[in-house]
């Protein structure tokens, strides 16, 4: 892969673009790493809250954007962990925005990156995933 200040790897990657508030995944059927690319200007405290949601399908825009924290409630991605520094994901929406690459061969390469996170310490007591989060240069 090309190096072009972005993120460079194979993963399975939700990406974030906090400029419209979509939700997405990149390269599904990739379980060596689990991450979060986050695009956009992270706004401030204090701003305006986000009104109305979307239900998570393949990109779900979320009114306003902006927000971190907000984008990944109000999508049902999962939630912002408490070290703001990961997010909680929740393995339905995961499901849910891989879509059709979703089957039977998805689900057990899925559970055996479920169960590797676990062995780690990456799953809360909710069965939520922690992935790490990745903003790309200019973003924040």
């Amino acid at each position: 892969m090309r190096w072009d200040g972005r993120i460079a790897s194979r993963t399975v990657l939700v990406m974030i673009d906090l400029s419209d508030g979509t939700v997405s995944l990149s390269q599904p059927d990739e379980f060596t790493r689990f991450s979060v690319r986050v695009e956009g200007s992270v706004r401030v405290e204090g701003s305006a809250p986000l009104e109305g949601s979307a239900p998570l399908e393949g990109s779900a825009p979320v009114e306003g954007g902006g927000d971190l924290a907000r984008v990944v409630q109000e999508s049902g991605l999962g939630r912002l962990a408490a070290d703001g520094e990961h997010v909680v994901v929740d393995p339905a929406a995961l499901r849910s925005l891989a879509g059709p690459a979703a089957d039977e061969r998805w689900d057990d390469g899925f559970a055996g990156m479920c169960a590797y996170a676990a062995a780690k310490g990456w799953v809360e007591p909710d069965g939520g995933v922690l992935a790490h989060i990745e903003l790309v240069q200019g973003a924040g």
